[in-house]
């Protein structure tokens, strides 16, 4: 199963995967949403409902969390620091998707705790953490090949968008358009039953109704487009603002935890006296912007406290997510938007509910730089199809402002270059982390010793073997030799040609065969260095880049002799060959 999964075409197994990790993923998506919710019930009458809290309670919670937040950094190493969805990134475009189990602990533990006292992030980044953990975890404890554990991963985020929304297509679309890059049968069947199982156990735990239960409202005329256009190019103006603001603050995440937490909770407990919407998830804020309960002012108002206590607390490091700040933003824009338009307008346009549903999907589109994931989460979220061609248009203006006239790329990625870290892979980088050396790997080969006897030599050619790997003991690796070499060598040898090649052993040890030197006859010797079965064709190409060796050996075991380790060979032509196919 190993070897099969190791392949590009290997969608049976792989589905068996995506289901196991679906199920996981989903479960710990599951256990993290009650870990953050469960402790609320004992100081908030309502979930999220963090207005009802004194205005003393209102400071202190943000500034305990950090505390509390802080202490448990400063007791874990520097390199356990690393969570959210841009930790996924990175471990799945420089780490071939091994996921340390211990930044997951910090995430699941660090992350609730961030929630629970109020910290205006969201819930979305902990979970794709979570679930890309869990996909990450399975391959590792089956040995999978790199190649599939990319895939599980994939797998995991798709299944804890689903389940953290209960919106199955957004997962999967989500996973494929931020996390792997890819748009292939064997890519989104794997991902969409990882979603489907996801967002399935969502359902088993918290009923099927949807998290927002809004009215079917509907844009009344065309004549609202303008507004529509004029509040597209604000929100493609704020995304770049936000995003220029969090890659400015994560440079500064070199310093101490506590005091970066300490801030952070400072300022949001300060802003929380005054505009305590923007503490905790804020989806009942949310609610109550799409149902156009709120005024033009009060939007305004959380607009300019949730930007920067957003910005500040994602930027200097607390460990939650950005996705539901991003559509609480959105919808505030889009609810000022509907209340303007309503003034200039008369009462016949449409709702600010409809205008903040559409400005959801326009924020969370520029600033995740995944225009098709949010369309269809606020398609799932609203369960209203009359969003999508305004929502279309939003999303193209909103865009083109957040990346053509600023210039950004999405908080993820400007996040990973603001950290000096690998960005998006090329496609031919794509392509070969897609494949496992196991697939592709030449099997026609032998093992032998440096020194072999003429009549073993013939016997060895006789079996018609490519090549010839010359062990090497006390070498840091053997060497290879072309099968072929050693047959022109042996017709020589036949006809009377030169043999000082071989170690004339009949003077010292009478009656004994001569032997060969493998390593005298003619022929092209290739140096070479170890790569282990798991690796993609991507680690095989970038190790014989870093080792200078002509090529590789597969080794399926880390101990034992030569032959009992060693799979296959790996050549540069047969990675060039295919990537040209």
């Amino acid at each position: 199963m190993r070897l099969q999964l190791s392949a590009k075409e290997a969608l049976a197994p792989l589905v068996g995967m995506a289901l196991i990790t679906g199920l996981l993923a989903g479960g710990v998506t599951i256990l993290f949403r009650l870990a953050m919710e469960w402790p609320t019930t004992f100081f908030l009458s309502v979930p999220q409902n963090y207005e009802s809290l004194s205005p003393f309670w209102r400071f202190a919670l943000p500034v305990l969390g950090s505390l509390v937040i802080g202490i448990i950094y400063l007791l874990l190493s520097p390199k356990r620091y690393d969570v959210g969805v841009v930790h996924v990134l990175d471990r799945l475009y420089n780490h071939q998707g091994k996921m340390p189990i211990q930044n997951a602990l910090l995430q699941f533990f660090a992350g609730a705790i961030a929630l629970i006292s109020g910290h205006s992030v969201g819930r979305e980044g902990p979970a794709v953490h979570l679930g890309a953990a869990s996909g990450s975890w399975l391959a590792r404890v089956l040995h999978l090949p790199n190649n599939s554990a990319r895939s599980l991963l994939g797998c995991g985020v798709a299944a804890a968008i689903a389940a953290s929304f209960n919106t199955p297509l957004a997962g999967m679309v989500f996973a494929m358009e931020v996390v792997m890059l890819e748009y292939s049968v064997v890519g989104f069947l794997p991902v969409m039953l990882a979603a489907v199982t996801g967002s399935a156990i969502t359902q088993i735990t918290f009923g099927r109704e949807p998290d927002f239960n809004v009215p079917a409202i509907q844009l009344n005329s065309l004549a609202e487009l303008p507004i529509l256009f004029l509040c597209a190019l604000a929100i493609g103006l704020l995304a770049a603002l936000f995003i220029w603001a969090h890659r400015s603050l994560t440079r500064q995440q070199y310093r101490s935890p506590l005091l970066r937490f300490l801030l952070v909770g400072l300022v949001t407990g300060t802003l929380g006296i005054w505009v305590p919407e923007i503490l905790g998830g804020g989806y009942d804020t949310l609610q109550m912007a799409m149902l156009g309960e709120l005024g033009i002012a009060t939007l305004t108002v959380i607009v300019a406290a949730k930007l920067v206590a957003t910005a500040l607390g994602s930027g200097l490091g607390i460990p939650g997510g950005v996705i539901g700040p991003a559509l609480i933003l959105g919808a505030c824009l889009g609810g000022i938007a509907g209340g303007l338009a309503n003034m200039w307008l008369g009462p016949h346009t449409a709702s600010p509910g409809f205008y903040a549903m559409v400005g959801m999907a326009a924020m969370m589109a520029a600033m995740l730089n995944a225009p098709l994931a949010a369309l269809l989460a606020i398609l799932e979220l609203t369960y209203n199809p009359n969003v999508l061609f305004p929502g279309m248009m939003m999303i193209v203006v909103a865009m083109l402002i957040s990346r053509q006239v600023f210039a950004t790329r999405g908080i993820y990625q400007e996040t990973l270059r603001a950290l000096n870290k690998a960005g998006t892979p090329t496609w031919r980088q794509q392509m070969l982390s897609s494949v496992g050396v196991a697939s592709q790997m030449d099997r026609n080969f032998v093992v032998e010793p440096r020194e072999i006897p003429v009549d073993q030599a013939r016997e060895l050619i006789a079996q018609h073997p490519q090549w010839i790997l010359i062990d090497l003991p006390g070498e840091p690796a053997p060497q290879l030799l072309r099968a072929a070499d050693l047959a022109t060598f042996l017709q020589g040898a036949e006809k009377g040609g030169d043999t000082e090649t071989t170690v004339k052993q009949e003077e010292e040890k009478p009656g004994q065969p001569p032997l060969i030197d493998l390593l005298k006859i003619p022929g092209e010797r290739k140096q070479m260095a170890e790569l282990n079965w798991c690796a993609t064709l991507l680690e095989a190409q970038q190790k014989l880049k870093s080792t200078g060796a002509d090529a590789l050996y597969i080794s399926r075991h880390q101990s034992g002799s030569l032959d009992n380790r060693i799979a296959g060979i790996i050549l540069p032509l047969q990675i060039d060959n295919f990537y040209r196919k």
